[in-house]
């Protein structure tokens, strides 16, 4: 199979998903542990629950740095100095004799581990070609479906035979492997900004503080139902969150560039793999308290139940992705969301009594249905990205999955809880938590219809969007990518200061007027405003140095005349007319009009109404990056 990159690029992208795929089967290594931990340190399921709680809540808090230290930092740099914080903290949990050390180095193991997952899904977005992008991701989904499964097989293995100190020796000898590896095989996929804008503090502490709390209180809900004590932080939380929010829109260079929501495709792309997050995270608590709680299977059994589906998903993400690059999303989701709804409202009917054989099989279905949706609908939306917000466009797309797989975590196995809790004294333990199960998967079928509705509203095939668009479409595709979206504009009763004053404090040059319907009607620059101050009645030949000797020296006569040419319309002074270029315009045209004019930049207009500029120096950056993509030169 043609993937469209490099030896050089497979051999490295291999070694960085090899590092996710260890961080990502680490979350879940842990959960048959919980047992042994509790008996070994001493310590009551409560607490023993942070352990899973606490690396989520780190993992989800340090998503949203990952953007910037993506920007900051060069890939091979960043991906070790990640591989090795995780190592570290592995090294603590495997050491573990108490509880602290334990929790201190799962919380560390978090810290690299949040940065990973989207850095490699970054690089593999920006390594691959965009018509190559979804076997890129469908390999990809190998790694998120596959590792969360084999963890409770190969640590209940482990812990049979040995403890659980030598799984996490085996996870921090693995770790140092790829370390290795990487410092032989990975070079510099994107190059790092030593001259970035430094981390914004504040919203670093909003953001850890929100998401925090926000997670904090799921875990709450999820573990004891809720109440007061989950409620507040919810609040908290919500508030902090929404000015850290406030604070990225109002910044120039925000730390997480939540603007990339304002495409409605990245947003679809976002929301549906939220549901579908929501309705199936809480599956890896819940699969294992019925087969082992109320079947009577032992953890082996549950491993083995889960296996299959691992198989399926390892089989079926590859496939779907070079499906996904022919056919578009929509017709593998709708299949996907609606096979998922009817096995999740399936598994709403059974009992204790079902075989474990039939019980692999309905999680093979509910797994190949997984892999039609997550990776081929969030590949989708980051497609309709620009590359130079995809690190950005990937921070927001996990951060917000792992928020909403939290808090379906936290509805589905407080529903369970709460309702065997219930009835326990009518129907006994045993059909009163079967009860629980049952109405918990009724509750994730809901979501589930949920997003099939969604798909079937929101989703198109990519062929429709891009492929088989008019050439009208496929052009505005391309300069909505390259255009700058914030226009500055002058209103048609402007006076020059106000012009001026523009000009200053968005430190710009130029910018267009408008009547009260927001369409162009002349355009005004700091060259206009040179010329009227120096057009007559003085010796200078250029018209700046006339200004500047007027202001600084005091002349009387120089500064009443350049009052009265502030004080005057701006229209008066501008060009009338603006020259612009339509957003269906083509990338050829759009230079012609740039060269023919000799000017830098032009306002793009969509329906007569000015909606963005676009550079002469961005266009010839996107030209060379282009070239260099083509031809395998990012390596270099």
């Amino acid at each position: 199979m043609k993937l469209g990159i490099t030896r050089k690029q497979l051999i490295m992208l291999a070694v960085l998903i090899s590092g996710c795929f260890l961080t990502i089967l680490n979350q879940t290594l842990v959960n048959p542990a919980f047992s042994s931990i509790m008996k070994d340190l001493q310590v009551d399921a409560s607490t023993v629950q942070w352990l899973a709680t606490g690396f989520t809540m780190v993992n989800a808090i340090m998503i949203p740095i990952s953007a910037y230290l993506q920007d900051r930092f060069d890939t091979r740099k960043l991906f070790i100095t990640s591989e090795l914080i995780f190592a570290l903290g592995t090294v603590l949990c495997a050491w573990g004799p108490n509880f602290g050390v334990l929790l201190a180095g799962r919380l560390t193991q978090a810290l690299g581990a949040g940065v990973l997952m989207p850095m490699v899904m970054t690089v593999m977005l920006l390594t691959f070609p965009t018509e190559r992008r979804g076997v890129a991701m469908g390999w990809f989904g190998v790694i998120i479906g596959v590792a969360p499964t084999f963890g409770p097989v190969i640590s209940g293995v482990i812990i049979d035979r040995w403890n659980w100190h030598v799984m996490f020796y085996c996870v921090a000898a693995l770790a140092l492997i790829i370390i290795l590896l990487a410092c032989i095989f990975l070079e510099k996929v994107k190059e790092g900004n030593r001259d970035a804008i430094p981390l914004d503090k504040p919203s670093v502490i909003l953001s850890s503080l929100g998401f925090g709390l926000v997670l904090y209180s799921f875990s709450v809900v999820g573990s004891r139902g809720p109440s007061l004590l989950a409620l507040i932080p919810l609040l908290v939380g919500g508030v902090v969150l929404f000015f850290f929010f406030r604070r990225q829109l109002s910044m120039e260079t925000p730390m997480l560039q939540v603007r990339v929501l304002a495409n409605r495709r990245f947003l679809v792309g976002t929301i549906i793999p939220m549901v579908v997050q929501a309705a199936t995270m809480a599956n890896a608590v819940l699969i294992p308290l019925f087969v082992q709680d109320l079947c009577g299977q032992s953890a082996t059994i549950t491993g083995l139940v889960l296996l299959p589906g691992a198989v399926v998903m390892a089989v079926m993400s590859p496939i779907n992705g070079s499906w996904f690059d022919k056919h578009g999303p929509r017709g593998m989701s709708i299949l996907g969301t609606g096979l998922l709804t009817l096995t999740t409202l399936a598994v709403c009917f059974i009992t204790p009594s079902i075989g474990m054989v039939a019980l692999a099989v309905l999680m093979c279905a509910r797994s190949f249905s997984f892999s039609l949706i997550n990776m081929p609908v969030s590949t989708w939306g980051l497609n309709a990205l620009d590359n130079r917000v995809m690190n950005h466009g990937n921070a927001v797309n996990n951060t917000f999955r792992q928020v909403a797989g939290s808090l379906g975590t936290a509805l589905v196995i407080s529903t369970y809880s709460l309702v065997g809790t219930g009835l326990t004294d009518s129907l006994g333990s045993t059909m009163a938590y079967t009860r629980g199960f049952n109405i918990a998967f009724a509750l994730q079928a809901l979501l589930c219809f949920a997003a099939f509705i969604m798909v079937i509203i929101m989703v198109r095939d990519k062929e429709s969007d891009i492929v088989k668009s008019d050439i009208a479409g496929e052009r505005r595709g391309t300069v909505e990518s390259l255009m700058h979206r914030e226009v500055f504009s002058l209103p048609q009763d402007a006076l020059v200061a106000d012009a001026v004053r523009l000009f200053t404090s968005k430190n710009i040059s130029a910018a267009p007027i408008v009547d009260e319907d927001g369409e162009p009607i002349g355009f005004i620059s700091d060259g206009d405003v040179i010329r009227a101050i120096g057009a007559r009645g003085s010796s200078f030949v250029d018209p700046i140095s006339l200004m500047i000797v007027s202001v600084s020296s005091g002349d009387d006569d120089q500064l009443q005349r350049i009052d009265d040419i502030m004080s005057r319309p701006a229209v008066s002074i501008a060009t009338a007319g603006v020259i612009s270029v339509d957003i269906h315009s083509s990338i050829e045209e759009i230079c012609h009009v740039l060269g023919s004019n000799h000017l830098k930049k032009v306002p793009v207009t969509d329906g007569g109404k000015i909606v963005g500029i676009i550079n002469r120096s961005d266009i010839t950056m996107e030209s060379m990056r282009l070239y260099l993509e083509r031809h395998g030169g990012w390596a270099q």
